[in-house]
């Protein structure tokens, strides 16, 4: 079965405000976290976490599978609104079909960025074959 190895995610500058980012993701509409780790991680600058789990797999033969990876703050307090809401940090999709097959393309690591509301962070993974 196809599925992407998350390995780690690296905060480069927090989002804007005061104070660590209360981060998580959510891949094809779902969260997720990684075994043994907390469902949030309290992220500041330079900061890194290790992920190394596998987003579920699709059967062979279906590249054109999209993942959708959205990287959310927790419980930003929205001063328009006077409530508190998660904020979007930036969302990526793709489908196998976008990457190069020759190209190394089961054990090559990639990275995607997250740059939303003056966040920067890297999500390093590569695709594998699972059984």
């Amino acid at each position: 079965m196809l599925a992407m190895h998350l390995l780690s995610l690296k905060c480069h500058r927090v989002s804007r405000g005061a104070g660590a980012d209360e981060i998580y993701m959510v891949i094809n509409g779902h969260r997720v976290s990684a075994p043994g780790l907390p469902e949030v991680w309290s992220m500041r600058d330079g900061d890194s976490v290790d992920l190394n789990f596998f987003n579920s797999g699709f059967p062979p033969g279906v590249p054109e599978t999209r993942f959708t990876i959205t990287l959310m703050e927790e419980d930003v307090f929205d001063l328009e609104s006077d409530l508190f809401e998660d904020d979007n940090l930036g969302t990526v999709s793709f489908t196998v079909n976008d990457f190069d097959w020759f190209d190394d393309f089961w054990n090559k690591n990639r990275e995607v960025r997250f740059t939303g509301k003056g966040s920067n962070y890297s999500l390093f993974y590569k695709f594998s074959d699972i059984p």
